[in-house]
């Protein structure tokens, strides 16, 4: 359903926001050290599950706005200001990508040196997240390897939204199927982040 995303680096594609800018400051300033782990934070969470609810309703916007089959899709094309086309929806996706970013920054400047616990902690934590949402982009985990596991997990969430944006330009209008595979794939990353700050929660309050 995805074809092969075109970012090379974390300030890529049509926009360099100042809060990725930020983020990258703040990665280098931190001396790319070892791999930290990240207490849990209930605003992140928050915030999570905010860009959860308004990546879902996106979804069903566009789910119904568009076309089931391809002849209909080949119909609206003709359209000269179709609602299911990419202009209609590029400003939603600035946002989630925006907004993605901002839990990037968070995520970075609430980590903590390792210890012992932690290391225990991080290591549970990547078991579960690792284990329902692969790395969807290898080319911007690579370039943060060394950040927090929580960190390198909105790294993927930008990616996702990345890829659908670009997605949505090349082919200009998507089918219903395309956001019934969103919404799967944004519940299992956002869950799966959920799971690995409650598991956290849970360790912080033992």
């Amino acid at each position: 359903m995805y074809f092969k995303s075109r970012c090379r680096s974390f300030l890529c594609c049509d926009r360099v926001p100042v809060v990725a800018a930020a983020v990258l400051i703040l990665f280098l300033l931190s001396g790319c050290g070892a791999v930290m782990v990240q207490s849990y934070d209930s605003g992140l969470v928050d915030r999570t599950e905010a860009i959860y609810r308004k990546g879902a309703e996106m979804i069903l916007q566009g789910w119904a706005v568009s076309p089931r089959t391809d002849a209909q899709r080949a119909a609206m094309m003709q359209a000269a200001d179709s609602p299911a086309s990419f202009s209609k929806f590029q400003p939603l996706y600035d946002e989630l990508i925006l907004d993605s970013e901002i839990l990037i920054l968070r995520a970075m400047s609430g980590s903590m040196d390792i210890g012992a616990a932690g290391e225990k902690i991080q290591a549970r934590v990547e078991e579960l997240i690792e284990a329902d949402v692969p790395s969807i982009c290898p080319d911007l985990q690579a370039q943060f390897s060394d950040i927090s596991l929580t960190a390198r997990n909105f790294v993927d969430l930008k990616c996702l939204f990345l890829r659908w944006k670009e997605q949505h330009r090349e082919r200009g209008i998507l089918k219903k199927a395309n956001w019934e595979g969103r919404k799967i794939a944004l519940f299992d990353i956002i869950y799966a982040i959920d799971r690995a700050e409650s598991f956290k929660k849970d360790k912080k309050k033992n």
